[in-house]
């Protein structure tokens, strides 16, 4: 592991990447030779825990993980490893979109909708398996359009219940991210603040940059930062997807959003808070070199 990364953990700053199951890291993260891509993608974790802090863990929001699974991630780690888990969509889509793979729920309302007891049931309750390894969680909302929750005071005003059951079924920390721009507001901040969650600061197609959310959010000294740099404002998912793999090598450098993040980081060190920077292929085309940049800018003492 780099010691600089070594270094921003003893501090409370852990950096890691939005999974870790790329073949065109190999080489650069993966020095050792895995049997086939079955082995690779069952062992591959532990190799990687020994180069960064942290790692994003974006499949379970597709699906619960199963015990099984949280078991495996927490033999393959060290014991100050931390993983970030998206929530499940179970408690974050209005109504499930009209896609083949929800097969007979598409483009029905979603029943589970922020639903605490539900999230506690079939989440919270076997990421008690990782123990203190769970760093935080992560509520990811989609932007909602026309037909779902249409203002954002609506969904400041149920946010707020949601959270405050959740903060009573749990001590991991959360985050939440929003894709609707304008709602970006005051109310929106007292909230979190309330109920001690963070604002997720997320580089996304149609989101402001996160020095933006930076300066929106400052008024209100929230309990850490956590910071997911996704895509390119103005970038559609696709065109990162096609235009980036195999995520083997820059292809953009997006200096604003790095001075963003670092201003994050140094804010959460000068506060002696926690802090979080998950980085994902598709924000500049190789997460690993982002995160090199990123210590590079950040002139951490080796």
């Amino acid at each position: 592991m780099d010691s600089r990364i070594e270094a921003l953990k003893r501090s409370g700053i852990f950096l890691g990447t939005s999974s870790w199951k790329y073949p065109g890291w190999k080489g650069l993260v993966y020095q050792e030779n895995y049997k086939n891509e079955k082995a690779f993608k069952e062992e591959s974790l532990k190799e990687y825990s020994h180069a960064f802090s942290a790692v994003g863990v974006d499949h379970t929001y597709y699906a619960f993980p199963s015990l099984q699974q949280l078991v495996a991630y927490e033999k393959a780690t060290p014991p100050d490893f931390k993983f970030v888990f998206k929530a499940p969509e179970h408690a974050t889509v209005f109504r499930y979109p009209r896609l083949p793979r929800y097969g007979k729920v598409a483009g029905t309302l979603n029943e589970h909708f922020l639903d605490p007891q539900h999230l506690d049931d079939h989440f919270l309750t076997p990421l008690r398996t990782l123990g203190n390894k769970t760093g935080a969680v992560v509520f990811e909302f989609s932007k909602f359009r026309t037909g779902t929750i249409e203002s954002g005071s609506e969904f400041v005003k149920r946010l707020d219940t949601f959270l405050s059951a959740v903060r009573k079924k749990t001590e991991v920390p959360l985050g939440v991210e929003i894709r609707n721009r304008n709602w970006l507001v005051p109310d929106y901040f007292k909230v979190l603040k309330a109920n001690e969650v963070a604002h997720v600061f997320n580089s996304w197609t149609e989101m402001p940059e996160i020095g933006e959310q930076w300066e929106l959010c400052l008024p209100f000294d929230l309990p850490f930062s956590i910071a997911r740099l996704l895509l390119k404002p103005g970038t559609a998912y696709q065109t990162a997807v096609d235009t980036f793999s195999p995520y083997d090598r820059l292809h953009l450098e997006l200096t604003q959003t790095r001075k963003a993040t670092m201003k994050l980081i140094r804010a959460s060190l000068e506060k002696g808070k926690p802090g979080y920077v998950l980085v994902n292929n598709r924000f500049e085309g190789c997460a690993p070199k982002t995160i090199q940049a990123l210590l590079d800018l950040l002139e951490i003492k080796q």
